[in-house]
């Protein structure tokens, strides 16, 4: 890991440590999220990014994947 410094105003550090202490991260790990989540996605596709977001509620819809996706089943 490289270890680099950033500067921010107080309501910038406020919010961002408000929001941290939230997700029960620390401030820098959610800068490292902030800055990995604003970065194009490398790899299979810009959606890579939200696989994993979505939760049908729906224990076998990983089998159904086309039916969700489409709104069909081939």
């Amino acid at each position: 890991m490289i270890r680099t410094q950033i500067t921010l105003d107080e309501q910038e550090y406020a919010m961002a440590k408000t929001e941290a202490q939230s997700l029960g991260i620390s401030v820098a790990a959610f800068v490292r999220r902030a800055i990995r989540e604003a970065l194009p996605c490398r790899g299979e596709g810009p959606w890579m990014k939200f696989a994993g977001f979505v939760e049908t509620g729906n224990r076998r819809s990983s089998q159904s994947l086309d039916e969700i996706v489409y709104g069909q089943k081939d």
